[in-house]
């Protein structure tokens, strides 16, 4: 077994708890040319100085400005004129870069100087890049699903009013590139874009394969398609799709190639299936994992290989990956999250009649498999890894600046977005070029050849080149010398009315008449501070959410309250350990999940008094931490006397003022008690916060023992980047 062991700073470590725009490096030059630093100090997504380039005028409005970094918050491979052309989007918006030309330009970019940033959202691109699918946020938590043509750029909708995601998009191309699956409404259905574009496309109704999401279809290969309906696998050959779903109605989709013992759920189960289709991988719940042997043509039940739930009684689940080596053996790429370290650690396993670990690597990222399906890249800190996937062996490594992003150009080739520069490099020639600077910690006019210099955080140094909108590695040793003045026009930072600003960048005209004028007019603009609102975290009995929603807080660091009872700490002490040690503020929700509010209760000040009390120390005991002194009782059932009793003991009660709850079961549900959905709750959440100009939003950690449709706790990402696009500023509950 190898192990890779690596500490390194996540991404996000250094990010406050809001956001500050502010400008530095401020040099002019003799012709009236200025360079200067935007930097983002933000919740929700990466912090980065952006280089920036303006030719002054003597009316501010008409300056130039240009952005000449681009930093990779996300990358995709996209074909035009059958050449491959490397795409970056940022809060800035799309830049490209065409390697034919070994040219980069902006295709689109923001006039102005975005005042939020949030989430650049995915997209999924097919293989050949001529086509990618993205959602188009229409609503609070919904949006369209669109079709885009590469080239032309060319929409069409394929569905509308879908689950918006910030994580992934619900479609799966075939590996050649030339089908498309996608889901609506709660049913799967398939595609030619070129067919689309064309406008030759069959009926949606003659596409459909069947009821499901986009989780119950997975691709074993140009030729097949797997297809899971409920208790019954079937294969669909790719050719046959027309045919198949034409009669659709009235025959079976495809070939039955067995039956499992447990019915699949396609909001939380996934399948990964092998190229000759002989295997398959399911994963219930995200946490249980069945390995199958497939049948030729059979209804029976499929054999089991293996089949093991996840229990490391060191650490949690965080997320996992399934691929396949060239044996057809199914790997297993788990990332934990140890319940005594803040690090996620990655373990990877070949599976057979039982797991064999073959990799192990501290501060983990997600694997990326080469267009073959051959090697596996990660990243791990500043370091960037390739490994064969049939031996594990090690065939290449690059370091020197923190990962954000990565994206396979060929089998052996890459584009490495960090967060100084973003490279293309070829595994074969051991050798990276420099595509763009990302972003710097220095910018200046370089006195002896007039050239614009960035330096980056590594003290290395790079070109911009204005006739390919590239920058290449400098040789440069000049002394930086920036200036702020030269005979026409002085640049200065000065403060301003605006809180979303650190400073603002001012202009005075030095000839005719002095004038003083902001660079942006916006960053001056005064606006009201953001609205607070505090996530709190309600953990009553179950943990099986704890894992999701620390890794989405730490992904976007954002400050969370805990609020926590004494049967989760009795039943879940390392979980209870490990929110403490992620630093988050912990809450007391009494030592018993009991209705206080029922009526065979009989709840004094005394009963309330030792129940806080007795929370406080198992807490104690288990941590070696305190609770804060904010309380709810469970499920927010109290009343006057249940809250005046809390505060003589020295609690500050927290009230939810929702209708809705994510607590909802499906035995209430039968009863006649109101479901509310995920997406429902996060509007209804944001309409609220809104009217109350801040407040709480509850969420609960784990699963019912009566069980629910889906889980709050399961759409986090959604949750904190609506709530931050919404311009909410996310706080404890302490700093309300």
């Amino acid at each position: 077994m190898k192990k890779i062991l690596i500490f390194a700073m996540t991404v996000f470590l250094s990010i406050p708890a809001f956001a500050k725009i502010s400008f530095d490096n401020i040099d002019i030059n003799g012709k009236d040319e200025l360079l200067f630093t935007l930097n983002y100090e933000t919740t929700g997504t990466w912090s980065y100085n952006s280089v920036f380039y303006a030719k002054l005028q003597e009316e501010t409005a008409n300056t130039k400005k240009e952005i000449l970094s681009c930093f990779p918050e996300q990358m995709d491979l996209l074909s035009l004129m059958n050449k491959p052309v490397l795409q970056i989007r940022n809060r800035f918006g799309t830049a490209r870069y065409y390697s034919s030309t070994d040219s980069f330009t902006w295709t689109k970019h923001t006039d102005d100087i975005p005042m939020t940033a949030s989430v650049t959202t995915p997209y999924s691109v097919n293989y050949d890049g001529k086509w990618y699918c993205f959602i188009q946020k229409s609503g609070i938590s919904t949006g369209k699903l669109i079709l885009e043509s590469s080239a032309s750029g060319k929409q069409i909708v394929l569905a509308e009013d879908i689950l918006f995601s910030y994580d992934t998009v619900p479609v799966k191309w075939s590996p050649d590139g030339s089908i498309l699956i996608y889901e609506k409404n709660n049913n799967v259905y398939f595609c030619s874009p070129d067919a689309m574009s064309r406008g030759v496309e069959a009926e949606e109704r003659y596409r459909k394969i069947g009821r499901g999401t986009i989780n119950s279809v997975e691709w074993a290969s140009e030729k097949y398609l797997v297809y899971i309906d409920d208790y019954i696998v079937y294969r669909i050959n790719s050719k046959e799709l027309y045919t198949t779903s034409l009669y659709s109605g009235i025959i079976s989709q495809g070939t039955t190639m067995g039956r499992l013992p447990f019915q699949f759920n396609t909001k939380h189960d996934n399948f990964s299936v092998s190229p000759d289709v002989s295997s398959l991988v399911i994963a219930q719940d995200k946490k249980n994992f069945t390995y199958f042997k497939t049948l030729v043509s059979s209804c029976n039940y499929m054999d089991i290989v293996f089949s093991k739930p996840y229990t490391d009684s060191k650490a949690s689940l965080a997320d996992y990956s399934i691929f396949w080596d060239k044996a057809g053996n199914p790997i297993l790429w788990m990332e934990k999250l140890p319940f005594d370290s803040t690090k996620v650690f990655g373990i990877v396993y070949k599976m057979g009649d039982n797991l064999k670990s073959v990799l192990e690597i501290e501060d983990s990222g997600k694997p990326f498999i080469s267009p073959n399906k051959t090697k596996v890249a990660f990243y791990a800190g500043n370091t960037l890894y390739i490994y064969d996937i049939n031996t594990w062996s090690r065939i290449a490594q690059i370091s020197g600046e923190k990962i954000i992003s990565i994206l396979w150009e060929k089998d052996n080739s890459l584009f490495i977005g960090g967060n100084s520069t973003v490279t293309h490099w070829n595994i074969g020639s051991n050798t990276a070029e420099v595509v763009c600077v990302s972003a710097a910690k220095k910018v200046f006019w370089d006195t002896p050849t007039g050239n614009i210099i960035a330096e980056t955080e590594s003290g290395k140094r790079f070109m911009y080149q204005s006739s390919t909108g590239k920058w290449k590695t400098s040789q440069s040793k000049s002394e930086i010398k920036q200036t702020a003045q030269n005979t026409h026009f002085r640049a200065y930072s000065g403060t301003t009315a605006n809180p979303y600003f650190g400073n603002a960048l001012y202009i005075r005209t030095l000839t005719k008449k002095a004038v003083t004028k902001p660079l942006y007019s916006s960053s001056t603009v005064k606006i009201a501070d953001r609205n607070k609102v505090a996530l709190i975290f309600d953990a009553y009995d179950n943990a099986d959410g704890l894992p999701k929603i620390i890794s989405s807080l730490s992904k976007f660091n954002i400050p969370g309250t805990f609020f926590i009872n004494g049967e989760f700490v009795r039943r879940y002490p390392s979980q209870t350990k490990q929110i403490v040690l992620n630093g988050y503020e912990c809450a007391s929700m009494f030592f018993t999940i009991a209705d206080l509010s029922d009526a065979t209760f009989i709840v004094d000040k005394d009963f309330i008094t030792r129940g806080l009390g007795r929370n406080e120390d198992e807490f104690f005991m288990c941590t070696g931490s305190e609770l804060s002194l904010f309380w709810h009782a469970p499920y927010y059932q109290s009343n006057r006397q249940i809250e005046d009793a809390g505060k003589e003991a020295g609690y500050e009660y927290i009230n939810s003022m929702h209708i809705h709850s994510d607590t909802v079961t499906l035995r209430q549900i039968e009863e006649g008690k109101e479901y509310v959905t995920p997406e429902k709750l996060i509007e209804e959440y944001v309409d609220l916060m809104k009217a109350t100009r801040g407040g709480v939003i509850p969420v609960t950690i784990g699963i019912s023992q009566d069980g629910r449709p889906d889980n709050l706790w399961e759409h986090m990402d959604l949750l904190i980047n609506t709530l931050l696009e919404e311009n909410f500023e996310l706080v404890p509950v302490s700093k309300l």
